[in-house]
């Protein structure tokens, strides 16, 4: 045994038999960073792999130990990239590249701009739900859809009166007029990537984190029914049929008032054959009701 060989045994040795010297091999080794990482702020500017680190061992100690596992049998930044990204992915969050982890927290809005004839391109499927509002698709190539000023406030009651009935496939149909107008008051709902560009991102501070992950559970729940709400529309040809009488009924409100109130507003959804209660019949199939909406 040479003279470096037994050093390092004299200093395994040494580690063992003090705590405290034992106590600080165990923080080397499963929390290289805690000096690094002493302040809770942290630092954007550096780069994304950093970053990370940090966030993780903020926010997801048990991510920080498989990245510090990783880092210390040598994996290379690609490796790391794809551990963190599907690890904080699976926590709820979306990241889809480290690269953005300076950004803020990575939040995708799905909200609908009824102008843009992009949103008609995608989903033409929609075009019979919305041809009872009377938007005129022009044909050929076009920048903007002219947009009536009574489409928001008829959509807007439309959705406030299904959101009303007891039925939860109504309350479905519901969510799908709230994600067409706008109005679910569910902030990645709502808006569309343009205009959450206009909002500070947020952190990734603990309570930013837990915020983020409850929008964003929040906002695939209402898009799930609003994906149910579709197909219940389209399957529904007496529903169809309610939908064309009640728009056209606010339609004429709102050109003899000029604005319309839902406070007030009061719409039938009545199955024909339904007997006297006027409740609606769904599918069973479609009946995926979101936890707070039942």
């Amino acid at each position: 045994m040479n003279a470096i060989s037994a050093t390092y045994q004299q200093l395994a040795v040494a580690l063992t038999a003090d705590s405290l010297l034992l106590l600080a091999s165990a923080v080397a080794t499963f929390d290289p960073f805690w000096a690094a990482f002493d302040e809770p702020d942290i630092d954007y500017e550096t780069d994304p792999l950093t970053i990370a680190l940090q966030v993780t061992r903020g926010a997801f100690p048990d991510i920080y130990a498989q990245a510090v596992e990783r880092l210390r049998a040598g994996a290379s930044y690609q490796e790391m990239d794809r551990l963190l990204c599907k690890a904080i992915s699976a926590k709820g969050i979306p990241l889809d590249d480290l690269e953005t982890i300076g950004w803020g927290v990575p939040l995708n809005a799905i909200g609908v701009d009824l102008e843009d004839p992009g949103f008609y391109a995608v989903h033409a499927d929609l075009l019979p739900i919305l041809a009872p509002f009377g938007i005129d698709i022009p044909e050929g190539e076009t920048y903007s859809i002219d947009i009536p000023d009574c489409v928001y406030p008829v959509g807007r009651a439309l959705a406030a009166s299904l959101h009303e009935q007891d039925d939860p496939a109504l309350r479905q149909v519901g969510w799908l007029f709230s994600w067409l107008f706008s109005c679910s008051g569910d902030s990645l709902v709502d808006q569309t990537d343009d205009s959450l560009a206009e909002i500070p991102p947020l952190s990734w501070s603990p309570d930013d984190i837990a915020f983020a992950i409850e929008l964003i559970d929040e906002a695939e729940g209402i898009l799930r029914d609003v994906q149910a709400g579709v197909e219940i529309l389209k399957s529904t040809p007496w529903l169809q049929a309610e939908l064309e009488r009640n728009v056209a009924h606010l339609y004429r409100e709102f050109k003899r008032k000029g604005k319309l109130d839902e406070r007030t507003i009061r719409l039938a959804w009545t199955r024909p054959d339904d007997g006297t209660d006027g409740t609606a019949v769904a599918d069973p199939q479609f009946l995926l009701v979101r936890r707070d909406a039942a």
